[in-house]
């Protein structure tokens, strides 16, 4: 099977659509299979993503020249320099934003279209709905290259991107087939998408599991969060929770890693609340060894997202066999459905902050909790259980290219399918 995967380009050390690609890539590598990425704008030297490629032997090529990425990465600069200064022409700057981006991606189609030739995969996999992954997905069918879209969140949402959807739609149709993450949000791109079928189901994957939580000597007990430090991830709704919780179980401590806008908010957040001893900013782990050490040291992990699909952090966590609290939206509930987190509404500190305080009491609880999602990693998240449906998927969409077709097998891949 040769596969090409298709993305418009990095987003930075904490990215879910890079670390699915990587993940999905570097496995089916060592697996055997003809496995190679084509970006959009070329990644910077030391991005960790793209040095996990190569030193996984994936060859990594991009349509566009490094000065192109240059002029992409300032113009980003500039338009969240703008959203900070107008927030109330949000709508406005993102939609001259867009028209940019999609101008410039335009540009690169006929080398896209003669790279994708050359390539001669027997499939593209392309990810995110942005004007990049339209030109990709658009050079792909001129090329008669079955393609797989895969959609990584929740179509249309959050609002700020409705526009990115309206315009990316218009290319859903050139494509073989569609996947998801979870079911829940199989069920949610059928209802909002132009696609005729349940869309395949995807999992995302992570590499390695310890053998359940381990338990860390001293005192306290350790919340963690680690995603992009922005509105959408909820930072400062957990720093919020965080103030109130510490009246309920002074015990309880907690340690963020990421980078974003609201990172310097949630430090002066934290010092109004009387809780700065109680917080530890972590920084941004770029390699998997940090990405574990950071797992290990906490004893619950949070994600209170406004907007998901399923976040590859909450998978992470799992692997180490740690309970998980989390926002009820998107393809969450899935992931923790059989006992392995706590669900909240998304946006409400207070129901946080409970959680929070009934993780922290109950170490029996916590115990259990982290030993249900380790099986849960095992048995939805592990190489042994996504690469078989990667690959049946993959199978599918090259003995179909035109859609259409049994899907493939269910049960017996995955408890999803």
């Amino acid at each position: 099977m040769k596969v090409v995967f298709c993305k418009g380009q990095v987003l930075g050390p904490i990215s879910g659509a890079d670390e699915t690609l990587v993940t999905y890539a570097t496995h089916l590598k060592r697996a055997g299979h003809a496995v190679s990425v084509l970006f959009m704008y070329r990644p910077p030297d030391a991005d960790p993503h793209y040095l996990r490629l190569l030193e996984a032997g994936v060859p990594v090529a991009s349509v566009a020249a490094g000065l192109t990425r240059s002029y992409m990465r300032s113009g980003r600069e500039v338009f969240h320099r703008l959203l900070r200064a107008a927030p109330s022409m949000r709508q406005l700057v993102r939609s001259g934003a867009q028209q940019v981006v999609t101008s410039v991606a335009l540009r690169h189609y006929e080398k896209c279209l003669r790279l994708l030739k050359e390539l001669a995969p027997d499939l593209i996999h392309v990810v995110t709905p942005d004007p990049s992954a339209m030109v990709m997905i658009r050079a792909g069918h001129d090329a008669h290259i079955p393609v797989l879209y895969q959609e990584l969140g929740i179509p249309y949402h959050p609002p700020d991107f409705e526009s990115y959807y309206e315009q990316f739609v218009s290319v859903i149709p050139l494509c073989s087939e569609v996947a998801t993450l979870s079911p829940g949000l199989a069920r949610q791109c059928l209802s909002k998408l132009p696609i005729n079928d349940l869309p395949h189901i995807l999992p995302v994957m992570s590499g390695g599991a310890v053998n359940g939580a381990e338990r860390r000597p001293g005192a306290g007990v350790t919340f963690g969060f680690a995603a992009r430090m922005e509105r959408l991830k909820g930072p400062l709704a957990l720093m919020e929770a965080f103030g109130h919780a510490v009246h309920g179980a002074p015990d309880i401590y907690l340690r963020m890693a990421g980078s974003g806008g609201q990172q310097h908010s949630v430090a002066a957040r934290a010092k109004q609340l009387n809780v700065e001893e109680r917080y530890q900013y972590a920084g941004v782990y770029t390699s998997e060894e940090q990405k574990s050490a950071f797992m290990r040291g906490l004893d619950v992990f949070v994600m209170p997202s406004l907007s998901e699909g399923t976040p590859n952090c909450i998978v992470e966590a799992m692997a180490h066999g740690k309970p998980v609290i989390a926002s009820s939206v998107g393809g969450i509930p899935d992931m923790l459905e059989g006992g392995a987190g706590i669900l909240v509404p998304p946006a409400d500190p207070a129901a946080l902050a409970e959680a929070i305080i009934l993780l922290a009491r109950d170490g029996e609880l916590r115990e259990r909790m982290g030993e249900v999602a380790l099986a849960s990693y095992r048995k939805l998240f592990s190489p042994d259980a996504v690469m078989p449906v990667i690959l049946e998927t993959y199978r599918h969409v090259v003995g179909h290219p035109n859609g259409g077709g049994a899907a493939p097998a269910g049960g017996s891949l995955h408890p999803w399918l």
